[in-house]
């Protein structure tokens, strides 16, 4: 087309008005509640353990709940926010100190050692209830960052996947001993490292500006 009055006018004709996205902090806080429902919902099939939160060990078994869901609704906020243009976060290191922080709190949580085939179930029943609880977390975070795409996709999936590792470590922590293993360490480690990996692999394309 050679006529750009004509182009620009029917351009005009066929614009609709934006919809302006909400607050990061908005999405979020919408967003966490039903990563979690999802996560419970799909976790039903797991026997349920029975916690052994005895009186010395409940204040541990409730920082087990709590800490890992805040520092996953963080993790959230942070990468919606890393997902808006101009909205670069205002902490750095933060991925770094959410990891240090759930590390000091697994150590000193440490119980007894296991046997190795204890063990072997222990961590198999973390590694695969995470994963569980993780998936449709995945699709929801995807989904999350899609509404506003990103121009650095791999950063706000990564700190988005270590939010869905937070979240479904805290789902866990209520059919869970407050006492943790090492079998339990790495078993919490594995799976979190496949969700933020899945996360990445998954929504790259989706949410790629």
């Amino acid at each position: 087309m050679t006529n750009h009055d004509q182009l620009i006018g029917e351009l005009c004709a066929r614009a609709v008005p934006v919809k302006r996205v909400p607050p990061a902090w908005r999405r979020a806080a919408a967003f966490t509640p039903l990563m979690l429902m999802l996560g419970w919902i799909a976790t039903l099939i797991f026997h349920r353990a029975v916690t052994g939160w005895s009186v010395p060990s409940t204040a541990i078994g409730i920082a087990n709940a709590v800490i890992p869901v805040l520092l996953g609704a963080a993790a959230l906020l942070r990468a919606l926010t890393m997902s808006v243009p101009g909205g670069s976060p205002r902490w750095r290191g933060w991925v770094a100190f959410s990891f240090a922080a759930w590390l000091a709190m697994s150590l000193s949580s440490l119980g007894e050692p296991l046997g190795l085939s204890e063990a072997y179930r222990e961590g198999r029943y973390c590694f695969l209830f995470l994963l569980t609880a993780g998936l449709p977390m995945v699709a929801a975070a995807i989904a999350a960052l899609r509404r506003t795409r990103s121009l650095t996709p791999a950063p706000s999936l990564a700190t988005a996947g270590a939010g869905v590792a937070f979240l479904s470590l805290g789902l866990l922590a209520f059919c869970h001993p407050a006492a943790t293993t090492l079998a339990d360490m790495l078993g919490h480690l594995a799976a979190a490292l496949v969700l933020g990996a899945l996360t990445t692999a998954l929504g790259f394309k989706a949410i790629r500006a």
